[in-house]
C-alpha cells in the first residue's frame, strides 16, 4: 500500500517530534535545571513578614548558642545578619503600627551587641524577651484572619524553604541554582539573608516581615555547639565554607519542620495525604542531608523537586508571573 504525500509528511513530523522529546529527556536527566525545580511563588506581605521574623529569631537564637560555646566571631556574624534583616524600612513599618514595639526590638538588638562585645555567655533572658516582642510585632502587623489563613501559612512555609536553599548554597560557597526566594515578594518588598552572596544588593531592598515563636531545644544547642567548636573540621571536608550560614540553614530547617507539624499539616485536606506524606518525608531528608553536608544539587533537588512541588499541588499556590 502506497503512502500519499500527506501521510509521509505526517510520519516525518511525528518522528522528528519524538526525536526532540527523547533528546530533551536525555539532556534533562544529566543536569539539574533550575527552571525545572524552581518555584517562583507570588508574594504575600503577611507570609513574607512571618518568614522574615522567623529568620530574625533564628539568628538571635544562634547568637545565644555561639556565646554559650564561647565563639564570639560567629555570634557577631549572626548579629550582622540581623542588622541586614531588620532594616530601617522594617522598623518604620512596625513603628507605624506601634512605635514602642519597634523601639524595643532595636533595644534588644543593641543589648545583644554589647553582650557579644563583653562575651556575656548568658543572654537567655534577652532571648525570651525578644521572642515576646516579636510575638507582639506579629500581632500588630498581621490581621487575625490572616494568621489563620491556610494559603498565607503555606506561602510562609514556602518562603522558609527558599531561605534554606539560599543559606545552604552560601554555606557551601556556591551560588543558588534557584533564585525563587528573591522572587517571592511583592513589588515593593523582598526578603534577603545577610550571608547570601547577593546580600549586598538585596539589603537595599525593602524587606518585609514575620513569624511565630520558636523555642530553643537542647538537642539543637548540642548540635550547634559541635559546629562552633569544630570550625576547621567543617571546612576540611571541602564542603562547608561559611559556618554561620551553615548554622542558619540547619536551624531554619528545624524551624520549618516545626511549622509544618504545628500549622501546615492541620490545613492539608484528607484527599491529598500522599502529597502531605511526601512533604514530611522530604523535610526529614532535607534535615539529614544538611546535617551530613550533602552536595548542594541534592539538597536543591529535595527542596524544589519534592517539598515545593507538593506544597504547590496541595495549596494551589499562586506563581509569580514574569514581568
Amino acid at each position: 500500500m502506497k503512502l500519499n504525500v500527506i501521510d509521509i509528511k505526517q510520519n516525518q513530523l511525528l518522528t522528528t517530534t519524538m526525536l526532540v522529546l527523547v533528546a530533551l529527556l536525555l539532556f534533562g536527566s544529566n543536569i539539574y535545571n533550575h527552571q525545572i525545580y524552581g518555584h517562583n511563588f507570588a508574594g504575600d506581605e503577611s507570609a513574607t513578614f512571618l518568614a522574615l521574623m522567623d529568620q530574625i529569631q533564628t539568628e538571635m537564637d544562634l547568637i545565644n548558642i555561639n556565646l554559650v560555646a564561647n565563639n564570639q566571631p560567629l555570634a557577631k556574624e549572626h548579629l550582622n545578619n540581623i542588622d541586614e534583616l531588620y532594616t530601617k524600612n522594617i522598623k518604620k513599618e512596625i513603628a507605624e503600627r506601634n512605635e514602642r514595639i519597634a523601639n524595643e526590638i532595636t533595644s534588644v538588638i543593641n543589648e545583644t551587641k554589647l553582650a557579644i562585645e563583653k562575651n556575656n555567655q548568658d543572654i537567655s533572658s534577652s532571648i525570651e524577651n525578644f521572642n515576646d516582642i516579636i510575638g507582639e510585632a506579629i500581632s500588630i502587623r498581621i490581621d487575625s484572619d490572616a494568621l489563620t489563613n491556610a494559603t498565607i501559612h503555606a506561602l510562609h512555609f514556602a518562603n522558609l524553604i527558599n531561605s534554606i536553599d539560599l543559606t545552604y548554597a552560601d554555606a557551601l560557597g556556591t551560588k543558588p541554582m534557584n533564585m525563587s526566594a528573591m522572587n517571592m515578594k511583592d513589588d515593593d518588598n523582598s526578603m534577603s539573608h545577610g550571608n547570601n552572596t547577593n546580600s549586598s544588593s538585596n539589603s537595599n531592598n525593602n524587606n518585609t516581615m514575620s513569624d511565630m515563636k520558636m523555642n530553643q531545644g537542647v538537642s539543637s544547642m548540642a548540635s550547634m555547639n559541635n559546629d562552633t567548636n569544630n570550625n576547621s573540621n567543617a571546612t576540611e571536608n571541602g564542603t562547608v565554607t561559611n559556618i554561620a550560614s551553615y548554622q542558619t540553614a540547619k536551624e531554619l530547617t528545624n524551624k520549618t519542620i516545626e511549622l509544618f507539624n504545628s500549622t501546615i499539616k492541620q490545613n492539608i485536606p484528607s484527599n491529598v495525604t500522599e502529597n502531605a506524606n511526601a512533604i514530611e518525608s522530604g523535610l526529614q531528608q532535607l534535615k539529614e542531608m544538611i546535617g551530613s553536608k550533602a552536595p548542594y544539587d541534592k539538597v536543591m533537588g529535595i527542596i524544589h523537586g519534592i517539598i515545593q512541588t507538593n506544597t504547590l499541588e496541595i495549596f494551589n499556590l499562586p506563581l509569580k508571573t514574569s514581568k
